[in-house]
């Protein structure tokens, strides 16, 4: 591949960002199977190199990191589910994410 060709670094399948629309609404309840799929999804990005990523400044991929780190802790404490929990678990994996997905509309970037 030529260096100048840059790979399709930001295209995502209808499903991918119907699942993640899906995950970071509000009104849709987390679930164990939801919080994994993302921390999976962050995985295989960053196992891949993601160019996304590697256009991220370094502090903003140590947030992304601080962020997945406390998004698994709270996954394994879901014994203390409650919407406040379930609210930091959603933010938790959207800013683990970012740089990977669009932004939804009326976030801040």
């Amino acid at each position: 591949m030529e260096a100048s060709v840059m790979p399709e670094s930001r295209s995502h399948s209808p499903e991918t960002l119907s699942r993640i629309k899906k995950i970071a609404d509000p009104r849709h309840i987390l679930c164990r199977e939801d919080m994994l799929w993302v921390l999976h999804y962050v995985q295989q990005k960053v196992a891949q190199g993601e160019p996304a990523l590697l256009e991220l400044p370094k502090p903003r991929l140590l947030q992304n990191f601080q962020f997945f780190g406390e998004a698994a802790l709270l996954l394994l404490d879901r014994s203390a589910a409650g919407h406040a929990q379930d609210e930091r678990i959603r933010i938790c994996l959207r800013e683990a994410m970012h740089g990977l997905v669009p932004p939804a509309s009326g976030e801040r970037s």
